[in-house]
């Protein structure tokens, strides 16, 4: 019973992990403009090989939410810079609205997600 414990306990220490330079963010631009974005930077621990990131948004027949890029080869200790791009896909999109950017490797998630603030003016 003590060596389930210690193995669930060691299992936790060693599940990857993601650091966001910042998080939450927060994207605000016009609606005139209809685009806006933050740069952002992330870590993996352990390092993490072929992940992609994977974007939702609150609205998404009013806003579009993406990153550049869409995913990396690796994503490690060394800081690896992510563009998050919100875009109005209609004439009128004003408003607040959320999203998140998560890391997928395969068919997992690597917490936490990046949690986004879109605010059109």
């Amino acid at each position: 019973m003590i060596g389930a414990y210690m193995a669930v306990g060691f299992a936790s220490q060693t599940s990857p992990k993601a650091l966001w330079s910042t998080n939450p963010v927060t994207i605000t631009f016009s609606e005139s403009t209809g685009i806006g974005h933050v740069d952002e930077f992330v870590k993996c621990a352990p390092k993490q090989d072929n992940i992609v990131f994977r974007t939702t948004v609150s609205n998404p027949a009013k806003i579009s939410l993406t990153t550049s890029p869409g995913g990396e080869a690796t994503c490690g200790p060394a800081p690896d810079a992510v563009t998050v791009t919100a875009h109005c896909l209609v004439a009128m999109c004003r408003g607040t609205y959320t999203g998140t950017v998560s890391i997928l490797q395969g068919y997992t998630t690597i917490p936490p997600n990046l949690s986004v603030t879109i605010r059109v003016t």
